[in-house]
């Protein structure tokens, strides 16, 4: 009994189909960057406004056209304003986090020395120098009181304080500080880093000094080392 031909499958040009794959994949990989890249300007837009003028007063429409896209990319990335202060928050805390593990990458300082722990602090100055959107827009939220400074310091805060807590801790145990309450000296330290950026307008008018330039940030890094550790530490 003969059996009916069978049709032949066409032929197929691999080299054509995967080249065509290929170029898709490119193009989805290209199109996930520009998707990225859109995010994180939206994230640093959305730093710069809040810590500027507060949630309050910032608008999701402003801050698009800081990151120069289109309200609506905004809206993809970000249902609403709440959502996007919450995201720019753990964007600058990881960001703080990586440039923190880079440097130490770089440069190794060990904690549980005094000269390590001196160095951390001269870090932590550079950054708040840096960064003083950072401070700025936890200032708003303390003074309003808000419920996302509670999510803030609950999520982030209180635990990137005790990194360099701990070895602070450490150091007045040696008796490397001045102070014997190493928790004052944790929030004198604080306060000194960040509010000198923070007030950086106000500095520049009463004393005429620019708190930018690197070296004046050298110089408060300098003196805070000078007025929180003794000499034999």
């Amino acid at each position: 009994m003969s059996m009916a031909a069978q049709p032949r499958a066409p032929l197929v040009e691999h080299g054509a189909m995967a080249k065509e794959t290929t170029h898709r994949t490119a193009a989805v990989v290209e199109l996930g960057s520009r998707s990225e890249a859109t995010r994180v300007a939206i994230l640093e837009a959305a730093l710069r406004n809040f810590a500027r003028i507060g949630f309050e007063a910032a608008s999701t429409r402003t801050i698009a056209a800081d990151a120069d896209v289109h309200h609506a990319s905004l809206r993809y990335h970000f249902a609403d304003k709440e959502t996007l202060w919450r995201s720019a928050i753990a964007f600058m805390f990881e960001r703080q986090r990586q440039e923190f593990a880079d440097e130490q990458h770089r440069s190794p300082v060990d904690p549980t020395t005094t000269a390590g722990v001196k160095e951390m602090v001269r870090r932590y100055v550079r950054y708040s120098a840096a960064h003083p959107e950072h401070a700025k827009i936890l200032v708003h939220e303390a003074i309003a009181d808000t419920a996302r400074l509670d999510w803030a310091v609950s999520a982030f805060v209180r635990a990137n304080t005790a990194r360099l807590g701990g070895p602070l801790a450490r150091g007045g145990a040696r008796g490397a500080l001045r102070l014997a309450d190493p928790q004052l000296t944790g929030i004198i330290l604080s306060a000194a880093s960040q509010m000198v950026f923070v007030l950086s307008a106000h500095l520049r008018r009463v004393y005429d000094v620019d708190v930018d330039q690197p070296a004046f940030v050298e110089k408060l890094a300098d003196g805070l080392v000078t007025l929180l550790f003794t000499e034999q530490g």
